[in-house]
């Protein structure tokens, strides 16, 4: 079998197969690293504690629960277009909060279905009036979309700090958004669920590249004894 590896085409198929087994390797550490990342997600999700009483949101790591007075102003509510919840198309519903040490925190108060026609905006509850206190998680601005036309007014593409500034507020905005878990008074619309993190996925792709690596390996050594045994014409 030494003298078959020496020969020109199964010096080319050994290669062949280093190079895969190589490319197995890194594809399964990216997925088990993935895992990682979602399992510190979804951790993150599930034991952040809540922070009581906070003015302003800025820089707080996301999934971080906060305790916010403030004030809603109806006037700015903005729709976040293209937000599927359970099966059916819709737009997240946003609302700024100005608390009472002057700063601006856009809220994600929940979810409303689209209507049939897509230049039609549906009607959305107004936020209660008066001081609200809220609890929700941070959540991080999303990036904004470039040549977006068209859209009917109220609505945006993307939950960007770009699209929602166009309201010309004076206020000082915060560089995060908060979801709403709970608010007093309570608020008449579908909260939208925190997202469920699962690394199980990941774990499953990270052991199915180790397995393909281990089939190249039985497959080089199976043919090679093959041939091997084969005796030459």
């Amino acid at each position: 079998m030494l003298a078959l590896l020496k020969t020109p085409r199964w010096l080319g198929f050994t290669t062949i197969v280093i190079l895969s087994i190589i490319g197995f390797g890194l594809l399964s550490r990216w997925q088990w690293d993935r895992a990682d990342e979602h399992r510190a997600e979804r951790l993150a999700i599930s034991e952040a504690q809540v922070l009581q009483d906070v003015d302003s949101v800025n820089n707080l790591s996301e999934f971080t629960r906060v305790q916010i007075s403030g004030f809603y102003d109806n006037q700015k509510t903005q729709l976040v277009r293209q937000r599927p919840l359970d099966g059916g198309n819709g737009y997240w519903v946003m609302t700024p909060l100005d608390t009472n040490s002057g700063t601006r925190i856009w809220v994600i108060r929940g979810w409303v279905g689209a209507s049939t026609i897509a230049t039609e905006v549906p009607f959305v509850p107004q936020a209660p009036v008066g001081q609200a206190k809220i609890t929700g998680a941070v959540r991080y601005f999303e990036e904004p979309l470039d040549d977006v036309y068209g859209l009917p007014a109220g609505v945006i593409a993307k939950m960007s700090l770009e699209e929602l500034s166009t309201q010309n507020s004076p206020i000082t905005v915060d560089n995060r958004v908060v979801q709403l878990m709970s608010s007093t008074p309570s608020d008449e619309i579908l909260i939208v669920p925190l997202p469920e993190v699962d690394e199980g996925q990941n774990i499953s792709y990270a052991v199915q590249w180790i397995f393909f690596a281990l089939v190249a390996i039985i497959g080089w050594f199976i043919f090679l004894r093959r041939e091997a045994e084969t005796p030459n014409e």
